[in-house]
């Protein structure tokens, strides 16, 4: 139960790194064993800023501007992501406007910051390393 925690919480960066120093302990030559040592350091760079985020979180949590920030900011990009897909699915003419540039490059990576998207998309870039580790 509390490995099934820790995984959820830090996106298996736990076991991904545990893999790692495994397949150092296993390398059969030094290519293999500086692949493996780069994909521990990458590895521990994730951990640590997953812990740096997580602390931020934590010591801002209690303030009720950063609340009302985060809100307000998220908010806006979904309602207009909303507004949109209505009247996209539903064409129902209302032509809501796209945001004006550089906004309407950055309302998707705050929205799947603010949804977690961003954790998965490097657990991906994990799993591509560990990959090219292998060959």
């Amino acid at each position: 139960m509390l490995s099934a925690l820790v995984r959820w919480i830090t996106g298996d960066l736990v076991g991904q790194l545990t893999r790692a120093y495994e397949a150092k302990l296993r390398a059969s030559n030094e290519t293999e064993r500086l692949v493996a040592d780069a994909a521990i350091r990458d590895l521990e760079a994730q951990v640590q800023a997953h812990r740096n985020a997580t602390e931020i979180r934590q010591a801002t949590a209690g303030f009720w501007e950063m609340r009302l920030i985060t809100a307000t900011i998220a908010g806006c990009f979904a309602f207009h992501l909303l507004l949109v897909t209505i009247d996209t699915c539903f064409r129902l003419g209302w032509r809501i406007p796209a945001y004006p540039s550089p906004f309407d490059e950055w309302q998707g990576a705050i929205l799947l910051s603010f949804f977690g998207v961003q954790v998965v998309g490097q657990g991906i870039t994990a799993i591509a390393a560990a990959i090219r580790g292998r060959r």
